[in-house]
C-alpha cells in the first residue's frame, strides 16, 4: 500500500534474541525503574513468576525498533500499545505489525508482540511516517 508515493511494507516482523538478565539490568540503569521483581530471581519467585519480568517498558521499546529497522529513525509519530501479559527472562518476543491504511504520506500498522511460546504480551497501533525514496 503507498501514501502520497510512499511504499509501506504490508507486514514488517521482529523477532528478538532472549532477554537476558543483562538487558534487564541495562535497561533499569536507563530507565531507573529498579524494582526487584525486574532484577531479582528470588523476588520473581516469591510473586509467582519462574524468572524476572521483562519491563513492559522494554517490550514498548522493541515495538519502537521494529518500526525504525524497517522505516528509519524518527519515523513514528504515535505509538499506542496496551499490555497484555508478561515476559520472563529468557523468552524471545515476536513483535508483528500490520498495516491497516495508508494516507497523506503516513501509515497506521495494528501491532502484536508475543513471547516465542505465543503468549500475547502487547497489543495496540502505531502511525508512522517516512520519506519517498528519490
Amino acid at each position: 500500500m503507498s501514501a502520497a508515493g510512499i511504499n509501506y511494507p504490508p507486514t514488517l516482523q521482529l523477532r528478538t534474541e532472549p532477554i537476558s538478565p543483562v538487558q534487564l539490568a541495562l535497561f533499569a540503569a536507563a530507565s531507573g525503574d529498579h524494582n526487584p521483581l525486574h532484577l531479582d530471581p528470588q523476588v520473581a519467585r516469591r510473586a509467582g513468576f519462574d524468572q524476572p519480568v521483562v519491563h513492559g517498558m522494554l517490550t514498548m521499546a522493541m515495538a519502537g525498533r521494529l518500526f525504525t529497522r524497517q522505516l528509519g529513525a524518527g519515523c513514528i509519530r504515535a505509538l499506542n500499545t496496551r499490555f497484555s501479559g508478561v515476559a520472563l527472562a529468557g523468552d524471545t518476543l515476536e513483535l508483528v505489525a500490520t498495516l491497516e491504511s495508508a494516507d497523506g504520506g503516513s501509515a497506521r500498522y495494528q501491532l502484536r508482540a508475543t513471547t516465542g511460546a505465543g503468549k500475547d504480551v502487547l497489543a495496540g497501533s502505531a502511525e508512522v511516517t517516512r520519506r519517498a525514496r528519490t
